[in-house]
């Protein structure tokens, strides 16, 4: 049951009998990551072995990527390695809503959080009290990511902001129970520390022949406590006779944002 698979420049180690893999797929993971651009931050909530991820490091974005499979979790590491851009994707093992809590955390003392990327290498050495552990893999990552930076994607300069500064994309291919996540959004992200747009969710799901878009649509936004404006639907492909994956993107409201208190 074990494997290697090539997918648009991209080989993925695996074995069957423990991880998900769906070939079909292959166009859908291009598509999406070619929305990226180089520099960008992606969160992938289920990274699975890494066909979201892998493609967008090699872009030269930085991947936040989780799985809750164990398994899954020690591909995915040993893929990103295995392609070369393990210093760009940070992986995790955990549930998806513990994950966004933690990513999008925001300890008592980061008052530093908003030093300029020369003082970046110098504050990776730090731990302040109360950081959670995503906090501290992220303090680890960034003396890395300064230092092959410049090597990797030669003038393309990678963000400096921590996760609860600033993400652009958040995949979420789970489409089985995805939108059921989207309340992981309500009340973690901070306005007083949020930098520019807020991220575009790219959010799987199934698609019946007695649902519609705009019903899909609204299982979202009672998820999510608030309206989406301007849903975009992409047909990933048909998955039975009445059934269809979808690709349902937004940006995420503006009223998901906390105000300070």
């Amino acid at each position: 049951m074990e494997t290697e698979v090539k997918q648009y420049g991209a080989r993925f180690k695996l074995d069957y009998s423990l991880v998900y893999w769906n070939s079909r797929l292959e166009h859908e993971h291009m598509r999406l990551t070619s929305l990226f651009k180089p520099g960008e931050t992606v969160c992938d909530m289920f990274a699975g072995i890494g066909p979201f991820a892998i493609p967008a490091a090699q872009k030269g974005c930085f991947v936040y990527a989780n799985d809750l499979n164990p398994d899954s979790v020690r591909y995915l590491k040993i893929n990103a390695q295995f392609n070369k851009v393990d210093e760009l994707v940070c992986v995790h093992n955990m549930d998806a809503r513990k994950f966004i809590s933690q990513l999008m955390n925001v300890s008592s003392g980061e008052s530093d959080l908003q030093s300029v990327a020369d003082d970046k290498t110098k504050e990776a050495d730090k731990k302040p009290s109360g950081v959670s552990e995503i906090e501290n893999e992220v303090g680890k990552e960034c003396k890395t990511i300064e230092g092959n930076a410049k090597k990797r994607l030669k003038q393309t300069v990678l963000p400096i902001a921590k996760p609860w500064e600033h993400i652009d994309h958040v995949i979420m291919n789970l489409p089985a129970s995805a939108l059921e996540f989207l309340d992981s959004f309500s009340n973690v992200l901070q306005r007083k520390y949020w930098k520019g747009p807020l991220p575009l969710i790219h959010c799987y799901c199934f698609i019946r022949a007695s649902e519609t878009t705009e019903s899909i649509t609204a299982v979202a936004e009672t998820a999510l406590k608030f309206h989406i404006q301007d849903p975009v639907f992409h047909r990933v492909r048909d998955v039975a006779p009445n059934k269809a994956m979808f690709c349902l993107s937004f940006r995420l409201p503006e009223a998901c944002l906390m105000e300070e208190d």
